[in-house]
């Protein structure tokens, strides 16, 4: 298991533990704050290109931490650079499907990488943010959702929007009914959370599994994040990771959801905020001891799925 820390934004080389771990697994810290102002929230082609010849090849194991969630996009990178088939587990508070504009941003990157036919399948855990109310207004992947390459499991139950008749009998498997009502999620509150998992995990298409995790799935004591959180508890989290590497093998995961100022960010990326986040209150520490915790955690856990 290899621990590559990037670099763009100073939360990840404030945590000392976290980086004496990464030496520890004969990992490396890129650098790549310079790129951040082209990158945090809206990536540009250019600075996608250099982060990538920074990065070098990649290797089966490797686990990406990447800084704040405004940086989450870099997971299709990371993704993109596999040039195989694999599916995707992404825990998230966001589904981050819109699929226009077709930039690479941090609400668009699933849509993203469901353009790419190495992708076999992604499954979201865990939203709860308002990014799943009538997503067809929303620009969300539901294409995908009635193709069954994606599965969505959000947090509560509830109906969403009618879809029209087009969806009849069109239901992609474990996501909830998509029939000519609407989008009926089942949610994960209250289910029995081994046996959902389980049922997700037996079904993931015979391929690797690219595990993706946004911190800000988790409640507020187990992360401090640039936005809105979720309900899920890391506990949850790495059980589903574990119940997942148990049917296929894990190639690799990418984690962000650390805290850090965003600085200036320029016309489009600040219309780009306070379209795509809730803009909650900077908060009264940078979290570096929380999120640290949490960090070590998950490491702790995926040096044993990995072995």
């Amino acid at each position: 298991m290899r621990i590559r820390l990037l670099d763009t934004d100073g939360s990840l080389a404030a945590q000392p533990g976290l980086v004496a771990v990464c030496a520890q697994s004969g990992g490396d810290v890129v650098a790549a704050r310079d790129l951040a102002p082209r990158l945090r929230l809206l990536a540009s082609e250019e600075a996608l290109a250099a982060l990538d010849a920074r990065l070098g090849p990649p290797a089966p194991g490797d686990i990406h931490f990447i800084g704040s969630g405004d940086f989450h996009h870099l997971a299709l990178l990371l993704v993109k650079r596999l040039r195989q088939p694999v599916s995707i587990v992404h825990f998230d508070n966001h589904p981050d499907w819109v699929r226009f504009p077709s930039s690479l941003n941090c609400g668009s990157w699933v849509a993203r990488a469901l353009e790419l036919p190495q992708v076999l399948r992604v499954v979201t855990l865990g939203p709860t943010s308002a990014d799943i109310q009538s997503p067809q207004l929303k620009g969300g992947a539901v294409g995908a959702l009635r193709s069954g390459r994606l599965e969505l499991h959000p947090w509560f139950d509830g109906a969403t929007f009618y879809a029209g008749p087009s969806f009849e009998n069109a239901g992609a498997h474990g996501t909830g009914g998509l029939s000519r009502d609407g989008l009926r999620w089942h949610g994960l509150a209250g289910a029995d959370w081994s046996a959902r998992i389980a049922d997700i995990a037996r079904r993931l298409p015979e391929a690797p599994v690219w595990i993706s995790l946004d911190k800000d799935a988790l409640t507020a004591d187990e992360a401090v994040t640039n936005w809105d959180q979720g309900r899920l508890r890391l506990d949850a989290v790495l059980e589903a990771i574990e119940t997942i590497a148990a049917r296929c093998p894990v190639i690799g995961m990418d984690v962000c959801g650390d805290y850090s100022p965003e600085g200036s960010l320029g016309t489009v990326r600040s219309l780009l905020a306070r379209l795509d986040r809730d803009q909650r209150p900077v908060p009264p520490d940078d979290g570096i001891a929380v999120n640290e915790a949490t960090n070590l955690r998950i490491l702790s856990a995926m040096e044993a799925v990995l072995q």
